[in-house]
């Protein structure tokens, strides 16, 4: 007989389930969550920032120290992540770390421009332009010369918002001075009045689920975009076009490998919706959704995880 353990930014995911015999977090949000071993208890004064490299690999050893200890005094353990890009580098299957994806897929599937790029005759895309951090301020200075416009520029990777800007004719110079010279950036056209929406779906080898879609609530104070919740009020129009949108980008990943969960972002503007990236993970409105179905006495988006790995590594 196994064990489960669960490894994650926070312990949101695990309220009122009893899965999990424990869990290896960053941040604890919850007294009551069962056997949580956490980086923010240990290190109490240390913040972590989800997209510096130095930062994850601090988190990585952090997990993979944790991982050891769990096994030594469980070795029926096994351990199911929040988000599988955690742990790159390290030996997987050693530490009974179960996965439903390769690294090489989920760089892919993550890697926003490339993503975006390929996926273009599967749906609408922006236009993009790709500068080098230092090019951008000389690339923005001429298109905002006398125009009001704003411009949306970002990284390849990024989570909940970082590494997103917003950048207009005021806030130029300073938003510029926080890009990396050497990093390649996507710059395009702000358009205002959007509405930043999000689906749930998971796949499997000869299905695919879509679940109910969310309007994303966004920060944009700062002259940056950060993730600050999800509404599932959605009109039945605007969710029947997410559905029909997905289905042609979900077939192309299912095709290529990809397994489990994830999430699509778009944005809904003159009534077209735009891809925008794919969440190969869990997402920080996942614990909402499994609230609802839950309420309908549905599997949950965790529960489907958890059978498919389980099923995948033939653990009973």
């Amino acid at each position: 007989m196994f064990n489960l353990y669960f490894i994650g930014i926070n312990d949101i995911l695990l309220q009122n389930t009893n899965v999990f015999a424990g869990s290896i977090t960053v941040v604890r949000k919850f007294e009551t969550t069962k056997n949580n071993i956490c980086f923010n208890d240990i290190f109490p004064n240390k913040k972590v920032d989800y997209n510096n490299v130095a930062d994850l690999k601090k988190i990585d050893r952090f997990f993979i120290k944790t991982i050891k200890l769990i096994l030594k005094k469980d070795p029926n353990a096994y351990f199911i992540r929040y988000n599988e890009h955690n742990l790159k580098g390290y030996n997987c299957e050693k530490y009974h770390v179960l996965s439903a994806n390769s690294y090489k897929l989920l760089n892919y599937v993550n890697n926003k421009f490339k993503i975006r790029e390929n996926l273009r005759n599967n749906t609408n895309v922006l236009d993009y332009k790709y500068k080098h951090g230092f090019q951008v301020f000389n690339f923005l200075k001429k298109h905002l010369k006398n125009s009001n416009n704003s411009f949306v520029v970002q990284e390849k990777f990024g989570f909940a918002g970082c590494n997103t800007f917003i950048i207009n004719s005021s806030n130029l110079k300073q938003q510029c001075k926080k890009l990396k010279k050497f990093k390649t950036y996507a710059i395009s056209n702000f358009i205002s009045n959007n509405q930043p929406v999000n689906i749930h779906i998971f796949i499997t080898d000869n299905k695919i689920e879509y679940f109910a879609p969310s309007m994303q609530i966004i920060d944009k104070t700062k002259g940056q975009l950060n993730y600050d919740g999800a509404d599932f009020n959605l009109s039945s129009n605007l969710i029947t076009m997410i559905k029909k949108n997905s289905v042609p980008i979900c077939e192309y990943l299912q095709k290529i490998g990809y397994r489990g969960v994830l999430g699509i972002d778009y944005i809904f503007a003159d009534n077209t919706l735009y891809f925008m990236e794919i969440n190969a993970r869990f997402q920080s409105s996942t614990f909402k959704l499994d609230d609802i179905l839950k309420n309908k006495n549905a599997d949950t988006i965790l529960d489907k995880q958890i059978t498919y790995l389980t099923k995948k590594y033939s653990l009973k």
